[in-house]
C-alpha cells in the first residue's frame, strides 16, 4: 500500500488472487429481501424519528468492504441491531485499547487509501482525518487513548530492489477529541525504505513495535519523545527467501509479543512464494526484544496467518489463517499450535468485544462474524454481516443513527451505486478494494 495510493495490495497480503468485486456474482436472495424490508421500514417511519441521545452498551462495530456499511452487533446478545451507510470503510480500525467496557472513548479510528479517519461512535459520522501520502496504514491507539501510532507504507507488494526506493513513515496523531491536537500530526519518522507495516503497544503506552518487512527488523518506538530507539534482526528465514515480518501484536500483560512473518520474497509476483510463520517474542524488557519461538508450517501452522489477536490472560493467541478458512489458536507458553476453530469462510482480522470475553471474527467470504467464546475455545455464535466484512472494532456507544444512513445502507446492500465509493486496502481477493 505505498505506491501513493496507487497499490491494492496490502502489507499483509499473501494471497495470489486479485481483489474482487462482491457484486459481480449478483446479489444474494436473502440478503435483497431483508433489504428490500428495510428499505420499506424506513422509508415509513423517515418523517417520525425523534433525536436522542446515544446509548451506552457493549457494542462491535463491524465494517464491510464490500457495500460501505457498518454492522452494529450487541455485544451482549451477539445480535445484528443494524448496517448504516457510512460511505468509506476500513480493513484494520485501531482495535486493540480504548475498545474496554469501562472506557470512554468513542472514536472509531478507520484506515483507508492514503491515510486514517476518525468516526464519532455517536453519529457515526467523521469528525477527522489526517493524509499520509501513503496508501498502506496501519493505526493503533495507545492505552491513554491520547495517541493514535500509524505505520505508513509496508507491503508485500514492495519492490525487492527498487531503482529509486521512497521514504515510508511511522507517525503519531493526537487521538483526544478534546485536545487542540486531535486528528493532528504530532510526531513523525522518516525510516527511509523500510516497509513499516503494523503498530502495536505495550500496555504501559511507552513503547510501540513495529515491522519492517523490507527491512527485516522489529522497529521500537518510543511514544514521549517520538524516536525509534532500536531496531532488532528478526533473523533467519525458515526456509528459502526471506523472514519478511509484517504484522505483530503485543500481549495485554506486556510480556510477549507475536509476529506474523511472511517467510519468502517481496514482490507482486515473488520469486519465492510466502509461505509464511509465526514468531514468539519475549518483550518483558521492550526495548530488547528477543525471538522465542518461531511456529512454521512443518509445526502444524495449517496456513500463513494474516493477523493475530492475543487473549485476555495472555495464555493463547488467535491467528487468522484465510487460507485455511479458520482462526488457528497457538498456547504461548508451550509455543505450538493448539488447535483449528472453522469459522465457515476467509477472515483476515479479528477484535475483541469489550468485556475482553469473546472474539468478533468477519467472516468476509461467508458475509457473517464468527464469535468465539475465549473460555471455551469454540465458535459460539454466528452473525449475519454486510457485504464482505473485513474489520472490526469495539466500543461501549451504541450508535444513533438517522433514517438517511439506514436508507442509504439498505440501498447499499442491494448493490445500487452510492457515494464515492472510496477505496479501502485488502489482502485478498475477497474484499472489494474500489
Amino acid at each position: 500500500m505505498d505506491g501513493r495510493t496507487d497499490d491494492r495490495d496490502c502489507c499483509e497480503s499473501t494471497s495470489k488472487t486479485e481483489p474482487t468485486d462482491p457484486f459481480v456474482g449478483g446479489i444474494d436472495r436473502r440478503r435483497l429481501l431483508q433489504s428490500s424490508a428495510t428499505v420499506g421500514a424506513t422509508v415509513t417511519v423517515s418523517g417520525c424519528l425523534s433525536e436522542e441521545s446515544a446509548e451506552r452498551a457493549p457494542t462491535v462495530y463491524v465494517f464491510n468492504n464490500g457495500d460501505r456499511t457498518v454492522s452494529v452487533i450487541d455485544a451482549e446478545t451477539d445480535e445484528l441491531l443494524e448496517s448504516p451507510f457510512i460511505d468509506t470503510t476500513a480493513s484494520f480500525p485501531a482495535n486493540q485499547y480504548g475498545t474496554s467496557a469501562e472506557s470512554p472513548y468513542d472514536v472509531c479510528w478507520l484506515n483507508v487509501s492514503g491515510g486514517v479517519r476518525a468516526f464519532d461512535q455517536h453519529t457515526l459520522d467523521e469528525i477527522g482525518s489526517v493524509e499520509t501520502g501513503y496508501g498502506a496504514n496501519y493505526p493503533n491507539l495507545t492505552p491513554d487513548e491520547e495517541h493514535l501510532v500509524v505505520a505508513s507504507g509496508g507491503t508485500t507488494t514492495l519492490d525487492p530492489d527498487p531503482d529509486d526506493p521512497e521514504t515510508h513513515t511511522i507517525s503519531r496523531i493526537g487521538a483526544n477529541r478534546e485536545s487542540d491536537e486531535f486528528a493532528t500530526v504530532t510526531g513523525e519518522v522518516e525510516t527511509e525504505y523500510t516497509g513499516p507495516c503494523d503498530a502495536t503497544l505495550e500496555p504501559n503506552g511507552e513503547y510501540a513495535f513495529v515491522p519492517e518487512i523490507a527491512n527485516e527488523t522489529l522497529a521500537v518506538v518510543s511514544i514521549d519523545p517520538f524516536e525509534i530507539v532500536t531496531r532488532v534482526d528478526v533473523g533467519e528465514t525458515t526456509g528459502d527467501g526471506k523472514v519478511l515480518p509484517f504484522m505483530a501484536t503485543a500481549s495485554f500483560d506486556g510480556e510477549l509479543l507475536i509476529v506474523e512473518n511472511g517467510e519468502g520474497e517481496l514482490g507482486s509476483n515473488p520469486s519465492v512464494p510466502r509461505e509464511g510463520s509465526e514468531s514468539i517474542w519475549d518483550v518483558s524488557d521492550p526495548t530488547e526484544p528477543v525471538e522465542r519461538e518461531r511456529i512454521t508450517r512443518d509445526d502444524g501452522l495449517p496456513a500463513a496467518p494474516i493477523t493475530s489477536e492475543i487473549g485476555p490472560d495472555s495464555e493463547v493467541a488467535y491467528l487468522f489463517t484465510p487460507d485455511a478458512e479458520s482462526v488457528t489458536v497457538i498456547d504461548l507458553e508451550a509455543g505450538a499450535v493448539d488447535g483449528e476453530l472453522d469459522v465457515g469462510g476467509r477472515s483476515i482480522s479479528g477484535a475483541w468485544g469489550p468485556r475482553r470475553e469473546k472474539l468478533y471474527v468477519p467472516v468476509q467470504t461467508a458475509n457473517q462474524v464468527a464469535v468465539i467464546d475465549h473460555a471455551n475455545r469454540e465458535v459460539a455464535a454466528t452473525i449475519d454481516a454486510g457485504e464482505s466484512p473485513t474489520g472490526a472494532v469495539a466500543g461501549s456507544v451504541r450508535p444513533d443513527t438517522d433514517a438517511s444512513q439506514r436508507f442509504l445502507g439498505s440501498l447499499s446492500a442491494l448493490g445500487v451505486d452510492i457515494g464515492e465509493r472510496e477505496m479501502a486496502y485488502c489482502p485478498d481477493g475477497n474484499c472489494y478494494c474500489g
